[in-house]
């Protein structure tokens, strides 16, 4: 009789860990991963294991110079939008009659237009 019993109380006790163990309301979600980002470059190892590495030279500035690079890359710049300037004043780019072509399309009779790939239309 007591075999009976204790049979059923194992069962029993078996049935509620097998039910924990199914649980799913008590799961939390794992948080996700820090951000990794690279503010800077990772540094290179050098030659054998990083004993001989090669050291930067450290240029040190005047103000006078940085100003005077500056100014050379604003020139720089002022330069590039002019040329940028100079070529959207071009017919190609300004007349509506071009339609994006380098040259203006030749105008065709009626029967004899040709379908162009470049705008899209019949010239």
């Amino acid at each position: 009789m007591q075999m009976k019993y204790g049979l059923i109380v194992l069962m029993v006790f078996g049935f509620v860990l097998m039910g924990e163990a199914q649980s799913t309301r008590d799961v939390t979600s794992p948080k996700p991963p820090a951000p990794k980002y690279q503010a800077f470059k990772k540094e290179k190892k050098g030659f054998l294991w990083g004993l001989f590495k090669k050291k930067k030279k450290t240029e040190i500035k005047t103000h006078a110079e940085e100003v005077a690079d500056f100014r050379k890359r604003m020139a720089e710049v002022q330069k590039q939008k002019a040329k940028a300037a100079k070529e959207a004043d071009k017919p190609q780019y300004t007349n509506p009659l071009y339609f994006g072509h380098k040259k203006p399309p030749k105008k065709r009779p009626n029967g004899k237009k040709k379908f162009c790939k470049e705008c899209g239309l019949w010239h």
